[in-house]
């Protein structure tokens, strides 16, 4: 089923830790959309958030090369049918992670 234009497609707002790293957020169907857009904001350790991609929905496709999230403003192509978001965190744990990205046609 598409997913409709300004649709949040991943929220995170919880620090990701050392130990816990990575965190994985759930697949996300792509269909209906072609560009992710929102904010990424951290503080605290050496944070690498990507979104992933994928052709079924169940693991990441090592041909898709992983988008780095920047911090601020985001705006990103969607690559592959399927995504997801994958937050490592090294070196120090988060103090502070929020996440948003919307879907846009």
């Amino acid at each position: 089923m598409p997913i409709l234009n300004g649709y949040r497609v991943a929220e995170y707002l919880t620090p990701v830790t050392v130990a816990a790293s990575p965190v994985l957020l759930p697949w996300v169907e792509t269909s209906g959309f072609t560009r992710v857009v929102g904010w990424y904001a951290t503080a605290g350790g050496t944070s690498a958030p990507t979104i992933e991609y994928g052709t079924d929905g169940a693991a990441a496709d090592a041909d898709f090369t992983p988008q780095v999230i920047p911090v601020g403003a985001v705006a990103l192509d969607v690559l592959g049918p399927f995504m997801r978001v994958r937050f490592t965190q090294t070196v120090a744990d988060q103090t502070k992670l929020k996440l948003y990205l919307q879907a846009r046609a």
